[in-house]
């Protein structure tokens, strides 16, 4: 019987703390610090005007494209991806490294000094939803999805689909040699030392 009216107890004291934490809270809420009610309400998204109607364009007929010479490695286009189909690496190249046969160092078209070497960018796009939020916070404009306002860029490739689910997955990094890598870190731990 004591334990009975002790589980009801605990039972009471349970609710009324969460009650209280959940009361708490509504009297110091902050405007905008609210969860939406997602069909109704959605977060904004960032305008961009890219010049071409939503109707005019193909996107399942497209894919996601890199001008690997105009990135910088900022990996913000594999951060906001909500499917997580980007995967980026990069090395940090010491200024005034002079790396050869390695066009993807230096400046960008726009003229923006890069400071990482991308070793990796491979976009899934068995795993992409064509949600195009990852062209929106490239600083470069260097990931866009083909075709459309972009077909100048590079046309829609009508026959992209492969046998084997390995083979859609797309590498735009250069390669790049082992003894290439080993300057990079060579020059890197040169300059630590001094």
């Amino acid at each position: 019987m004591i334990k009975y009216f002790g589980n009801i107890w605990d039972s009471i004291t349970t609710i009324l703390t969460g009650l209280g934490i959940t009361w708490s809270h509504m009297w110091n809420i902050r405007r905008d610090n609210v969860t939406l009610q997602y069909p109704e309400e959605r977060w904004p998204r960032p305008d961009r005007n890219i010049g071409f109607e939503q109707k005019d364009y193909n996107v399942i007929r497209s894919r996601l494209h890199v001008d690997i010479d105009d990135c910088i490695g900022c990996l913000k286009c594999e951060r906001v991806c909500p499917v997580d189909c980007i995967k980026i690496e990069t090395v940090k190249v010491e200024k005034g490294t002079d790396i050869p046969d390695i066009k993807h160092t230096g400046k960008t078209s726009k003229g923006t000094k890069k400071a990482l070497l991308v070793q990796r960018f491979d976009i899934d796009m068995s795993e992409c939803c064509y949600c195009n939020l990852c062209v929106y916070p490239c600083p470069e404009e260097c990931i866009y999805m083909t075709g459309g306002p972009n077909s100048h860029k590079h046309p829609i490739d009508y026959e992209f689909s492969q046998y084997d689910r390995g083979d859609m997955i797309y590498q735009f990094a250069k390669d790049i040699s082992d003894e290439q890598m080993e300057q990079v870190v060579d020059e890197k731990t040169k300059r630590s030392n001094k």
